[in-house]
């Protein structure tokens, strides 16, 4: 250790000599100080969202529900009700949820209290015509992407979020062919990907992100006869993984490789097997280790192996039964966490699960109810910790070179850890990364 400190103090020397206390900008960080997790309901009577945190024995907390919508019947047109899809805003600050509720289709905005609480923000109805909103991503803290089934073909809409006072204003279409249902933001920020699962081009789109909520069209890799459902993009930002469904053999998961300029190249050996049947969801573990891949028509979990070189998939064998067919709702994990819903059958609500070093799940206590109808999409949270320049969630040795690369060349920081989208290098807080920040890093990792 003391051998670390003095080559970290030697860097900092020079640090101190070319940046001479000079300000580096960083994204402050905030929402809940806790992890959490949050879950939408897709009730067609009731529309919600529920928040949990996690407890000593990994078991889940429930904390609220916030309800989006309501109405008697279905006759009555309700735009927060069927609460489908959830993302959370890169600083956690904000929730939004979709509601294609049919004959009056809408987005909710939520903002998330410091205890994981929620409150309501705004709540805007989709222009006629252009409704059906599948899917929903933050490009930025500022920029929302909503995949719209209608009209034809299927478009994405960015949405500029104003939190004072509360707009949320359409800004820019994109066409993404027709019959485009899920969305996938690269870590980095740089790029989102489309899935369009319409028959005869079954095709994943590739847009870079540009600045004002712009995008432009950078690929489209088909994928073959395989339709492409949910996506889902590895934390180091390499591979893309897609669930097929029921087409293929009915046990497809899509994978492709993802270059540096945020292009689709096929894997070999793609689409892979998975045992379970009509995959229906997939996400990778935080760790890169995993693709965790959810299953419609035997509701079950399965754990696949991915190979670090080729990001080729191999079951583990291991599993975990939701309930019966069309039960599944989604997967998310958090660090060695786990987390499943159960969105029909009799009991609904929550899973908590451990992953093991193997691939094994082993169940954190009993199903929770999110006291909502119809539990569905899941979004984490875990609070960034100031220091960890390589963003693996702890502070050690290896964050001393992250932490001088950040001050000495924040592009080159950015680059190296394009998952690491919050600088944790602000350590006083005040939204700058400079020399004031040195001593208060050293406390943190050198206790």
């Amino acid at each position: 250790m003391k051998k670390h400190v003095n080559q970290f103090w030697g860097r900092l020397a020079v640090v101190a000599m070319v940046i001479s206390l000079g300000a580096v900008s960083s994204t402050v960080f905030g929402q809940a100080a806790v992890r959490a997790v949050f879950v939408s309901n897709n009730g067609n009577l009731e529309g919600s969202v529920s928040s949990f945190t996690i407890n000593p024995d990994l078991t889940l907390h429930f904390v609220a529900k916030r309800v989006t919508g309501t109405r008697p019947t279905l006759s009555v047109p309700c735009p927060g009700c069927n609460a489908y899809e959830i993302a959370l805003t890169p600083n956690g600050r904000y929730i939004a949820l979709v509601h294609p509720a049919g004959d009056l289709d809408g987005i909710t905005i939520v903002e998330v209290g410091a205890d994981a609480s929620m409150t309501s923000v705004v709540q805007v109805v989709m222009t006629v015509g252009q409704d059906g909103p599948m899917d929903v991503q933050w490009l930025d803290n500022q920029y929302l992407a909503v995949l719209r089934t209608t009209p034809s073909p299927n478009q994405v809409g960015i949405y500029r979020f104003v939190a004072s006072p509360p707009a949320l204003t359409l800004v820019n279409t994109y066409p993404v062919g027709s019959f485009s249902s899920y969305l996938a933001v690269h870590p980095s920020g740089q790029y989102l990907y489309v899935a369009n699962s319409s028959s005869p081009a079954f095709q994943v789109y590739a847009f870079r992100i540009n600045a004002g909520g712009t995008l432009t069209q950078i690929d489209t890799e088909p994928t073959g006869s395989v339709y492409a459902l949910e996506v889902a993009v590895s934390r180091d930002g390499t591979k893309l993984y897609s669930a097929g469904g029921i087409s293929g053999s009915g046990h497809a998961v899509v994978g492709m490789t993802i270059g540096t300029d945020g292009r689709l190249t096929t894997m070999a050996g793609s689409p892979f097997y998975s045992p379970g049947q009509s995959p229906s969801n997939v996400y990778v573990s935080d760790d890169n280790r995993y693709c965790l891949v959810g299953h419609g028509t035997d509701a079950s979990l399965r754990v696949l192996a991915i190979n670090q070189v080729t990001g080729a998939l191999t079951d583990t064998g291991y599993r975990f039964s939701v309930g019966s067919q069309g039960s599944f709702g989604d997967v998310r994990s958090m660090r060695d966490l786990v987390f499943v819903t159960d969105t029909s059958d009799g009991p609904t609500g929550i899973y908590s699960l451990t992953l093991g070093e193997g691939g094994e799940l082993i169940q954190n206590g009993s199903l929770v109810d999110t006291t909502g109808i119809g539990p569905r999409s899941i979004a984490t949270w875990t609070p960034p910790i100031p220091g960890d320049m390589d963003c693996d969630g702890d502070l050690d040795i290896a964050d001393i070179d992250a932490f001088v690369l950040a001050l000495l060349n924040p592009p080159g920081w950015a680059s190296t850890y394009p998952y690491c989208n919050i600088n944790r290098g602000d350590m006083d807080g005040n939204g700058l990364v400079n020399g004031a920040d040195i001593q208060l890093f050293v406390d943190a990792i050198i206790p």
